[in-house]
């Protein structure tokens, strides 16, 4: 299923609650190196939403979106262009958050106290 495209900075409203599936996620800087498994997944069964599960320098491991990482097919070895931080927010029925931008089917958001992290798009109602 296709979404509309989040605005930068566009406000939704929680409509499903989602609690945050690891407390310590995969977090690298930009051009910091990571391994890449072949293990893959679609979110939500879309093959754009493509998902892959790496393993940082510091031994954390979690689901990265396929598309930022430029990797070499022969060391199975990774890295993106900009910082990424696999941290989800654990949100609740009727949370209002603020999307800062949208990846593979998540938007990175923050809540009324500033917590930032994943949210699945299929969790919120985009209000403005």
């Amino acid at each position: 299923m296709n979404r509309p495209q989040a605005d930068p900075r566009r406000t939704c409203h929680v409509t499903k609650d989602y609690q945050a599936s690891s407390p310590d996620p995969i977090s690298v800087e930009a051009y910091e190196s990571f391994a890449v498994s072949e293990k893959r997944s679609a979110w939500e069964d879309n093959p754009a939403w493509i998902w892959v599960w790496c393993t940082d320098q510091r031994g954390k491991s979690g689901w990265m979106p396929k598309n930022i990482i430029h990797m070499d097919a022969d060391t199975k070895v990774g890295m993106t262009s900009s910082a990424y931080n696999a941290i989800e927010l654990t949100v609740t029925v009727g949370q209002k958050l603020t999307i800062e931008h949208e990846e593979s089917g998540w938007y990175w958001c923050y809540d009324q106290l500033g917590n930032h992290g994943w949210v699945p798009i299929s969790h919120v109602l985009i209000l403005s």
